[in-house]
């Protein structure tokens, strides 16, 4: 998993390259942090939309699949709808999204990390942790451990591991 030494590294990286803005998934290293905080897998982050935020909760209800380039109506772990628990910096993170969309006149009740109306790029995410891992000087890491991240930190808090695995989608 990443250190949390590493973690902060990767946030300071990720809003350096949110705040200069260089890329077409401009939203892209907010969707890294915003990974962080909920666990959710790569697939359903990218497909992730305004309309599944319900107060301090997230519907996970689609993801990508990126071997077909397309969204579909389900998640790894089946048709389930799953509620993952949004802290107050993943609320953040998606409020900053919605005003850069409405700055770029973007459909802001799409998909939370797009700047073009189209879901997030699988690899624009994947690309980023590669390259953060590779600025950091550290062994490459993806996005699944991040999730495992996610996960560790919710067991090392306590949590009851059956929770842990209805959030995470186990």
């Amino acid at each position: 998993v990443f250190s949390e030494k590493e973690l902060a590294g990767i946030k300071d990286l990720a809003w350096e390259d949110y705040r200069n803005k260089t890329k077409v998934y401009e939203l892209a290293p907010l969707a890294v942090l915003f990974q962080f905080l909920t666990g959710v897998r790569i697939g359903e982050l990218c497909a992730l939309r305004h309309e599944d935020v319900d107060g301090y909760y997230i519907h996970v209800r689609r993801m990508v699949r990126r071997d077909e380039h397309k969204v579909v109506e389900h998640t790894k772990g089946g048709n389930e709808d799953r509620l993952v628990p949004l802290p107050k910096d993943a609320l953040e993170i998606i409020e900053i999204c919605k005003r850069r969309q409405q700055e770029l006149g973007v459909d802001s009740e799409g998909y939370i990390f797009s700047i073009n109306g189209e879901y997030c790029s699988y690899y624009a995410i994947s690309d980023l942790y590669r390259k953060y891992c590779r600025k950091l000087g550290i062994e490459q890491k993806s996005s699944h451990k991040a999730r495992k991240t996610y996960i560790s930190k919710l067991l090392d808090a306590s949590v009851n591991s059956n929770t842990v695995r209805e959030v995470v989608g186990h």
